[in-house]
C-alpha cells in the first residue's frame, strides 16, 4: 500500500509539473498562425493556405468586361460580399495584367516576387498569373457569376491573352471567387507558350500591402502546367487581428510606363538626343514584324519646349502595333513618357495614321496636330485644349481631300473634308468642348 501511494504522489506530482511547465511555455494565440511572408503551402499569419485545387471545374466565362488595352484595368461590381485578409468587399478591379485588386487599380505590368514582403502599389491582390499580358488585339477578360444564393461563384478570366509583343501566342487562366466560403481558387487552362512558359515570367500568390502580410506559391517559375489549379481556402480561424470592417477603393494615379519599342525609344534619345532618331527608324523597319515610322517636334503645352510625336504603323494583321507616343522634354532637356497609345480596334479597321499639319486649331493659342488615316477614313486631333493631352477623333469617316481653310471672320479655322460617311463636303470646327460638323459646303 505504502509503494502504491508513492507511485501516486510521484504521478501526481510529474503531472503537476507537465500542468506548470504547459502553462509557464504556453505559445501565444498568434503563433498558431506562420510568418507575415510564406511561401506554399504556408500558412501566412492571417491564416491562408495554398493546396491543388483537385476537384473543381474550370468554368467559361462569357460576359465580356470590354477591357481591350495593354496596362489597362477595368472595375468588377462584385455580385455578392467577398473577404479577403479579414475585409470585405464589394467590387474588385481587375488589370489586363492577370491579377485582382481591391481597394485599389494599379496596372503595373512588371510583376516582382512576394517573398519578400508585400509589393507597394499593389494593394491588397490576388494574382492567379502576374504577368506582362497585352488586351489590346487578342484576348478577351471576361466574367460570369454561377450558382445560386448563398453559395454563387464569380469568375474572371484571362481568355487567350498573349504577353506583350508575342501576337497570337496566349494564355487562358481564371480566379474563381467563392460566396459562401470566401475561398479562392487559380485554375488554369493553357499556360504552355513558345516563349516564358507556365509561369517563367509570371508572379502567383496573394497580399494584403494594408496588412503587410504575403502567402506567394511562385515566382518567374515553370510552376503551373496545363489543366491544374490551385486552391486558397479562407480560414476556419482567421488571425482576427488583421482585417478591417470597411474600405474605400482609392485608384492610384500613375502615369504611362515605358516598355517594349518605346522603352528603347526614350532610352536611346536621353543618351544620344533627336540625332539618334534615323538609326531608331532603320531598326524598326528591319524588325520583324516591321513597322513604319515618322514624327515631328511639336509645343503641345505652350511652355516653349518642344515634344516628340511618334507614329509608328505596322502590318495590317498586326493592327497592335500601330502606336501613337508622346514624349515631353524637362527643363534640362531630358524626356518623359507624357502618352503611349495603341490605335487599335477590335471590330473596325484600325487607323495607321499619318502627321497632316499643325495649326491651332483650339483658339487657346497653343498648336494643335492633325492626324489622318485616307485609307480608312479616318481624322483625329492631337489637343491639350479640353485639359490633359487627347487624341479626339473628327465627327464622320472621310476618305477624300484634306485641308484647313482660314477666312476673315472665322474665329476659328475649319477642317475641310470629302468622300465622307455623311455625303458632300463637311467643315468641322472646335466648339470648346469636340469637334462638330458646322457646315456642309458645295463642292
Amino acid at each position: 500500500m505504502r509503494t502504491a501511494g508513492k507511485i501516486l504522489l510521484i504521478l501526481g506530482f510529474l503531472l503537476l509539473v507537465v500542468v506548470a511547465v504547459l502553462f509557464i511555455f504556453r505559445r501565444p494565440a498568434q503563433a498558431e498562425f506562420g510568418p507575415a511572408v510564406a511561401i506554399c503551402p504556408g500558412p501566412d499569419q492571417f491564416g491562408y493556405t495554398c493546396t491543388t485545387a483537385d476537384g473543381y471545374a474550370y468554368i467559361d466565362a462569357t460576359q465580356d468586361t470590354g477591357l481591350y488595352e495593354d496596362d489597362g484595368i477595368v472595375s468588377l461590381d462584385l455580385p455578392f460580399p467577398f473577404t479577403f485578409y479579414g475585409t470585405t468587399y464589394t467590387a474588385v478591379q481587375a488589370s489586363s495584367n492577370g491579377n485582382l485588386q481591391f481597394a485599389n487599380g494599379n496596372p503595373f505590368y512588371f510583376n516582382d516576387c512576394l517573398a519578400n514582403g508585400p509589393l507597394p502599389g499593389m494593394g491588397d491582390l490576388i494574382a492567379p498569373f502576374w504577368d506582362d499580358l497585352d488586351l489590346t488585339a487578342v484576348g478577351f477578360l471576361e466574367t460570369e457569376v454561377v450558382g445560386t444564393t448563398p453559395n454563387r461563384v464569380f469568375v474572371v478570366e484571362w481568355d487567350g491573352v498573349p504577353r506583350y509583343g508575342e501576337g497570337d501566342d496566349t494564355v487562358t487562366f481564371a480566379v474563381q471567387l467563392f460566396e459562401e466560403t470566401n475561398d479562392i481558387v487559380f485554375l488554369y487552362e493553357d499556360v504552355n507558350t513558345l516563349a516564358e512558359s507556365n509561369g517563367r515570367s509570371a508572379t502567383i500568390g496573394l497580399q494584403s500591402e494594408t496588412e503587410g502580410l504575403a502567402l506567394q506559391f511562385s515566382c518567374n517559375q515553370p510552376a503551373v502546367n496545363d489543366n491544374s489549379g490551385l486552391l486558397f481556402p479562407f480560414p476556419a480561424e482567421p488571425n482576427a487581428d488583421v482585417g478591417r470592417e470597411t474600405t474605400l477603393y482609392r485608384p492610384q494615379t500613375t502615369g504611362p510606363v515605358a516598355k517594349g519599342d518605346v522603352g528603347t525609344l526614350l532610352e536611346t534619345l536621353n543618351q544620344r538626343g533627336p540625332a539618334a532618331l534615323a538609326q531608331l527608324q532603320r531598326h524598326w523597319l528591319n524588325q520583324t514584324p516591321q513597322r513604319q515610322s515618322e514624327w515631328a517636334q511639336v509645343d503641345l503645352d505652350g511652355d516653349g519646349r518642344l515634344e516628340l510625336i511618334l507614329l509608328w504603323r505596322g502590318p495590317l494583321a498586326q493592327p497592335q502595333m500601330n502606336e501613337l507616343v508622346i514624349l515631353t522634354p524637362a527643363v534640362d532637356g531630358k524626356m518623359s513618357l507624357w502618352l503611349d497609345q495603341r490605335l487599335t480596334r477590335r471590330h473596325e479597321a484600325t487607323p495607321q495614321l499619318s502627321l497632316v499639319e499643325t495649326t491651332d486649331l483650339t483658339g487657346d493659342a497653343v498648336d494643335d496636330v492633325l492626324l489622318s488615316d485616307p485609307d480608312n477614313g479616318y481624322q483625329f486631333v492631337l489637343t491639350t485644349a479640353a485639359g490633359d493631352l487627347a487624341l479626339l477623333p473628327l465627327p464622320d469617316r472621310c476618305q477624300g481631300s484634306l485641308r484647313m481653310l482660314e477666312r476673315p471672320g472665322l474665329s476659328l479655322p475649319q477642317i475641310v473634308r470629302d468622300g465622307c460617311a455623311t455625303p458632300g463636303r463637311l467643315a468641322v470646327v472646335w466648339n470648346g468642348q469636340e469637334f462638330i460638323n458646322v457646315v456642309k459646303l458645295t463642292p
